[in-house]
């Protein structure tokens, strides 16, 4: 186990989003493969050894496409996060009081998925700029949805197992968790959290945006908690 500094977390705070941007189109994902590859092999070392790589050519003519490449990337840089400490980070571009959560260690989860996308989501909510605290939103709001299926695709079932398991036989806590699964699905019903959804109630502040986060982040990170005991 290593310690990722500070300025290799800056690096990946800076690198994910033109990852994530780059995966919208081939052109272009050659080059930042090879970048990528060249700076991450001497970052994280050995991180680059577990991505297949083929540069596949979809049509005869075209740039070869290596997105399938990065998302591996990604997907390792994250896995790396998830099992290897990282330095305490400034959280100087929040303003929600909750920000000290980002450095607490998140309690695992069996699902891979849920832990990679709270990393990735920790990354973006501690940019300054408003999209980028947008695609955190984004990215929790997907780990909520995900941890409401972690007991079977039936969504109401998984969730009334999940909330009788973290309750732990409290009539009293039971209410409360089952209020707040309700009241942040209406949420996520309500506001422009998704960058696909229309017809939304628009979020015009980060002020706002963070509360959201910090809100479902607790929740998301109390059920794990409960769920590994």
């Amino acid at each position: 186990m290593v310690t990722i500094t500070k300025e290799i977390y800056e690096q990946i705070k800076i690198d994910l989003p033109i990852i994530d941007r780059s995966l919208s189109s081939r052109n272009g994902s050659g080059k930042l493969w090879r970048n990528l590859r060249s700076k991450y092999s001497i970052l994280l070392p050995g991180i680059t050894t577990y991505i297949k790589q083929s540069g596949k050519i979809t049509t005869l003519g075209q740039e070869a496409d290596y997105r399938p490449e990065l998302e591996q990337l990604k997907e390792a840089i994250l896995a790396y996060m998830i099992v290897n400490p990282v330095e305490k980070q400034s959280n100087d571009e929040i303003g929600n009081d909750g920000s000290e959560l980002l450095n607490q260690n998140t309690p695992k989860s069996i699902d891979e998925i849920i832990n990679e996308k709270i990393e990735e989501s920790k990354i973006y909510i501690r940019s300054k700029e408003s999209n980028q605290k947008q695609i955190a939103l984004e990215k929790i709001w997907d780990t909520f949805e995900r941890l409401k299926t972690i007991y079977g695709e039936d969504k109401k079932k998984s969730i009334n197992r999940l909330i009788d398991i973290v309750s732990k036989k409290s009539a009293v806590t039971k209410e409360l968790i089952s209020k707040e699964f309700q009241e942040l699905t209406q949420i996520g019903n309500t506001y422009h959290i998704r960058h696909f959804e229309n017809g939304k109630e628009p979020i015009y502040s980060d002020d706002f945006r963070e509360y959201l986060y910090f809100r479902i982040l607790s929740l998301i990170s109390y059920c794990i908690n409960e769920m590994n005991q």
